[in-house]
């Protein structure tokens, strides 16, 4: 079985929303919105899959457990105030999928800030080789989006993979 990691490059600062990181004012708690919904992943899924299509790969399939190691991660960039792939407990994509009950044979994420549609984020990561790396790596069977946050603290967070 081969294990293959592909995580797309913080360097790249387009797609990755810049990189500058803001302080919060910590005056209540941070309100979260609800996940995308079953819609927003349809059309999602419809913009990825077109990107793999012009790139002659076959399409993807949202996965529910891809969307909730999405989340979890796109929430605590927002609670805890960063933007990275690792976790603020150590957690790597590949933890996050894993805790969410999938069992990946390979793996990777793509994170983006400030982009105000699910569009101008796939539009960041089509234009970062990095990130346009993963979305048309042609091992990837499955995905799960999620974003957290508004205005220029809007963060999302793209779960690519293939399990046994």
């Amino acid at each position: 079985m081969r294990v293959f990691l592909a995580i797309a490059a913080l360097v790249i600062l387009p797609a990755c929303g810049g990189g500058s990181s803001g302080s919060s004012s910590g005056t209540g708690p941070i309100l979260l919105p609800p996940p995308p919904s079953t819609a927003e992943n349809n059309t999602f899924g419809g913009l990825l899959n077109g990107v793999r299509a012009d790139n002659n790969r076959a399409p993807l399939t949202y996965d529910s457990r891809l969307g909730v190691a999405a989340q979890s991660h796109a929430n605590d960039m927002l609670a805890n105030n960063f933007f990275d792939h690792t976790g603020s407990n150590g957690s790597e994509v590949w933890d996050r999928a894993k805790a969410a009950g999938y069992n990946w044979t390979t793996i990777g994420e793509n994170i983006a800030q400030g982009q105000q549609s699910m569009q101008a984020a796939m539009t960041s990561w089509t234009n970062s080789p990095g990130h346009h790396a993963n979305n048309i790596d042609p091992d990837f069977e499955d995905f799960g989006l999620a974003r957290s946050g508004s205005g220029g603290q809007l963060r999302w967070v793209l779960v690519l993979g293939a399990e046994n």
